[in-house]
């Protein structure tokens, strides 16, 4: 009797009870092929299809073979796409809990189409490349992870379920930002900024009107938008106003609303001194409303400005937030504390900003024809004109004038904290700065391309969302924005076939540091370098 061995083989045996896998071995007997079990694996339903992806890439090793090896040329990329902001934004979704927040308003709209995966998707177009509600449309197909393509007419319907209740969508964020970040809100930043339109056209009774533009957009249509932040740029709150509306009287309406809608007892006001008047500082006294607030020094009384301003009455101090010592006075006047600090490095970046002004000036002195008139601010300060206008020569008096305040800053406030408190806390107004130029550089909230009131309102919500959710990554990352949008961009698989296999395959691209900073930070699970078409749902469950 004579046993010849061939090679071991895996075989999928198919029962009525299920498929099973076995090692099976071919070998000869007295001349006849025959196979037998060298090892029984179970049932493959048993396997979850990660599992059995783990145990084919194993064997390939084993033979110190890659995918492409065995493959060979008979694979190729049908698409790419992009994994990142699904796998990141579904993530963030339960972070927030924001399917509670859907699941009530689509109980409130009885809505029937998919609005939740499409305000995923326009969240994830705002955060990664700003476009309009057209261009979404079209760039649904490049993501994976969301439910494909979706109808243009739905886009829009989605912003008007999020105008229809914008304020429930920010108290359900105050909330879940509060829980997430562990700390109380006891100071908080204001400031506002303008957000044009594509077009010109005014409509009465419109948000749409023609105002000061603090973007420099003459002529163009507008809105104001207020905002408030806490120290750490998560966004409290927002509210919108007509185009035509002076941002000081927003502070009082935004800080109002922000004390009886998140029933909030004490609250610091923090605000740039463009924001307040005598009638502003007034009305947040009489709301109980703290401030800190930039003054302005020359505005004030002779007797109190060449108080502050007088170098032998005041005293050194040093911040935690810079290296550099300063010196301050403090006096009372009217309603508040004036503090009044004075900084070197101030002072020589004011003389050579006036240094700029004044050349500028020369230059519309030696050109007067070219200019039709000189306005009274910037380099028009510093130049003597005639009751036309006309530029005659320097303002040698106001040049003096103005040189007397360099270094001089001052702050108002009504709280009893401690002079660095204010001077630190003052400092921490820049916060609210950077969420505007996130906001309107990164996110690209304008221009606004929408024409009524619900969709302007609903596209400001949206926006407010995804700046939410991009802040909370860079608050757990400490990563600027812009490697955030860059990491999520370049978390891509290719979508490859075989020549002669029905089922799909999805390539993964490599791990670079910042999407592991990412992954560790938000706790998620990457896709394996190959994914089947079978499991690729399972990545964004």
């Amino acid at each position: 009797m004579s046993y010849i061995c061939g090679m071991a083989f895996l075989r999928i045996e198919k029962k009525k009870s299920g498929n099973y896998m076995r090692i099976v071995e071919s070998f000869r007997k007295d001349g006849k092929p025959m196979n037998r079990t060298l090892y029984s694996l179970g049932k493959v339903e048993d396997y979850s299809t990660g599992q059995l992806e783990k145990i084919a890439k194993k064997l390939l090793e084993a033979a110190g073979l890659k995918l492409e090896d065995v493959i060979g040329k008979s694979i190729h990329e049908t698409n790419r796409l992009n994994y990142g902001y699904a796998l990141v934004i579904k993530k963030l979704w339960k972070l927030f809990d924001m399917d509670k927040l859907t699941r009530i308003l689509s109980a409130k709209t009885k809505t029937k189409f998919d609005w939740v995966n499409i305000l995923q998707l326009m969240i994830a177009e705002r955060i990664n490349e700003p476009s309009s509600k057209r261009q979404n449309y079209f760039h649904a197909s490049e993501y994976l992870g969301f439910n494909g393509k979706v109808e243009l007419q739905y886009l829009y319907r989605t912003l008007d379920i999020l105008a229809d209740h914008q304020q429930t969508v920010k108290e359900h964020l105050f909330t879940k930002q509060q829980n997430l970040f562990t700390q109380s809100l006891d100071v908080v930043f204001y400031d506002v900024t303008t957000l044009y339109f594509d077009s010109q056209k005014e409509v009465k009774d419109n948000l749409r009107q023609k105002g000061y533009s603090k973007d420099g957009k003459a002529n163009k249509t507008q809105v104001v938008l207020g905002l408030l932040v806490d120290k750490l740029r998560n966004p409290i709150s927002y509210d919108i106003y007509k185009g035509n509306t002076y941002e000081g009287h927003t502070m009082i309406d935004a800080l109002h609303k922000l004390k009886k809608q998140y029933n909030i007892d004490k609250c610091i006001a923090v605000a740039d001194s463009a924001m307040i008047d005598t009638k502003i500082r007034t009305l947040l006294n009489e709301q109980g409303i703290q401030f800190i607030i930039g003054d302005r020094i020359k505005s004030l009384p002779a007797k109190i400005t060449d108080r502050l301003i007088d170098k032998t009455k005041h005293k050194p101090i040093s911040t935690e937030i810079s290296k550099e010592n300063f010196s301050y006075t403090e006096v009372y006047y009217q309603d508040r504390r004036i503090i009044c600090t004075y900084s070197e490095k101030r002072a020589k970046k004011d003389a050579y900003n006036r240094k700029k002004l004044i050349e500028k000036a020369k230059v519309w002195l030696a050109n007067p024809s070219k200019y039709k008139q000189i306005k009274k601010r910037g380099a028009g300060r510093f130049i003597h004109t005639d009751k036309e206008g006309t530029p005659l020569n320097l303002n040698l008096e106001q040049i003096a004038k103005d040189s007397k305040f360099d270094g001089y800053k001052a702050i108002a406030t009504t709280t009893d904290l401690s002079i660095t408190e204010l001077i630190d806390k003052y400092a921490d107004l820049f916060e609210v700065e950077h969420a505007f130029r996130t906001l309107k550089s990164q996110l690209e909230i304008r221009p606004v391309f929408h024409w009524t009131n619900k969709r302007i309102e609903g596209h400001i919500a949206m926006s407010f969302i995804a700046y939410t959710f991009l802040n909370y990554l860079r608050n757990i990352t400490k990563m600027q924005y812009s490697q955030i949008v860059r990491a999520l961009d370049m978390m891509q698989m290719s979508e490859i076939k075989q020549d002669g296999e029905k089922e799909l395959l999805y390539l993964r691209s490599k791990i670079d540091e910042n999407q592991k900073i990412l992954q560790k930070s938000l706790k998620i699970t990457l896709p394996n370098d190959v994914t089947s078409q079978r499991a690729i749902n399972q990545v964004f469950i």
